[in-house]
């Protein structure tokens, strides 16, 4: 009973917070870095209810193994083989990962979000909402950042959306903002 109003809690106040919409379209004005598959992550058996693939690692026997949530479950599958990852601890195109977490390459971000606001459910919702409420940074190739030119707003922060880049020097591989997560109404 407690854990049923804890979960009700939880929904409530994710879809009750406030939040900027973000379109389809590439939220960098020079150029879009969101456009591209995560090594598999070691079996821990716990999965979002009605999926084989969001969680960490997978419960699915193979490939094409999807759970009851399909739609959902074929985004998350499709995260889940994002062709670069930077795991916790780890460093990769001269980028250090201090964190708890992987960041992945920002093209597998952006598609993840697309797709999970495509299918657009209480389900894919919530797991949009709880995933790019804590990932915060993705990865790209792209022109020195000079500056933030627009920011969205989350409930306790902001995230940059909108870069100014140097384009006179050349690309490099660096960090960038992850929007926050809005469903489509």
């Amino acid at each position: 009973m407690f854990c049923n109003k804890l979960k009700i809690s939880i929904i409530t106040i994710l879809f009750t917070t406030n939040a900027v919409a973000f379109q389809d379209e590439s939220i960098f004005e020079d150029e879009d870095i969101y456009n591209q598959a995560l090594p598999p992550v070691p079996y821990t058996g716990i999965t979002v209810p009605g999926t084989k693939w969001c969680g960490p690692g997978n419960t699915a026997a193979n490939y094409s193994d999807l759970g009851t949530q399909r739609e959902a479950d074929t985004c998350c599958r499709q995260h889940d083989h994002c062709e670069e990852i930077l795991e916790p601890r780890q460093s990769l195109h001269g980028l250090n990962n201090t964190g708890l977490f992987p960041i992945l390459k920002c093209t597998c971000e952006q598609t993840f979000l697309n797709c999970l606001q495509t299918v657009n459910n209480m389900v894919s919702n919530t797991l949009g909402r709880i995933y790019f409420g804590t990932r915060n940074k993705c990865f790209a190739n792209g022109h020195p950042i000079v500056r933030c030119k627009e920011h969205q707003n989350g409930t306790f922060r902001q995230r940059c959306i909108r870069y100014e880049v140097d384009k006179l020097r050349s690309k490099i591989w660096q960090f960038y903002d992850i929007p926050f997560y809005s469903f489509r109404r």
